[in-house]
């Protein structure tokens, strides 16, 4: 286990005092890309090669809400690999060590200037082969929808875009959270986040966000404005 302590700040914080969804999904980002490091195949390693790390997928379980707290510590472990794919998990804790949530996650390797998928026991072949347990999360299946009942489009911004150069991982979500009633995410929090990833988008891009509430869940598309594309989608299950 990789651990770190982060200190929430204000701007991480939503008008409730919770902890913003895509602060969660950028704390995981970092400390999975400093428990690479410390493994041998994180930044350093990446940035010779030319190669980069894109995340998935993600299920997240959040068994209360992250509210109220100065400080949250987060653990993770990385799995192990198959062919294509490398599987990391991790732990949400309160300071003194209680479990708040729990995620697991999919990644993928790739090189930087084709943005090929590259094989995953052949270029890190002193990883140990990914086994399944029986305590492992499942991810949840994110169904489609025909009809949407709010959408928004946004133009993704050059700040938007990160050293993979491509948007990163967080804004997604943030364009999925967005398009809904602001009334709703008053009442609300989430208790479970899938997130699929299917293709990258970049600086200059105008993405569409689809949404349907449901009676517990909603269902979220990110689409390419000029070519229909999809994206990304996301399911998440609230409570109130």
């Amino acid at each position: 286990m990789y651990i770190k302590e982060y200190e929430i700040k204000y701007y991480e914080q939503n008008w409730k005092g919770d902890l913003k969804e895509s602060a969660l999904l950028n704390f995981l980002q970092d400390i999975a890309t400093l428990s690479a490091e410390s493994l041998g195949f994180g930044y350093t390693f990446t940035f010779q090669n030319g190669y980069a790390w894109v995340v998935l997928k993600y299920h997240i379980e959040l068994y209360e809400e992250i509210k109220d707290y100065s400080f949250i510590k987060i653990k993770t472990e990385s799995r192990g690999t198959t062919k294509l794919y490398a599987f990391r998990d991790f732990e949400i804790c309160t300071r003194d060590d209680r479990l708040i949530g729990r995620a697991v996650s999919a990644w993928v390797l790739i090189d930087i200037n084709s943005r090929k998928i590259l094989p995953m026991q052949k270029v890190l072949s002193f990883v140990s082969p990914y086994e399944k347990r029986p305590d492992d999360l499942d991810y949840e299946k994110i169904e489609n929808f025909d009809t949407s009942q709010y959408q928004k489009t946004f133009e993704v911004r050059y700040d938007d875009i990160d050293v993979n150069r491509h948007a990163n991982n967080s804004n997604y979500l943030v364009w999925a959270l967005e398009t809904l009633p602001v009334e709703f995410r008053k009442k609300h929090y989430p208790s479970s986040i899938d997130i699929k990833y299917r293709k990258e988008t970049t600086v200059g891009k105008k993405v569409q966000s689809l949404a349907k509430i449901f009676d517990n869940y909603s269902l979220h598309i990110i689409k390419d404005s000029q070519d229909n594309e999809e994206l990304c989608s996301v399911k998440i299950n609230w409570k109130y």
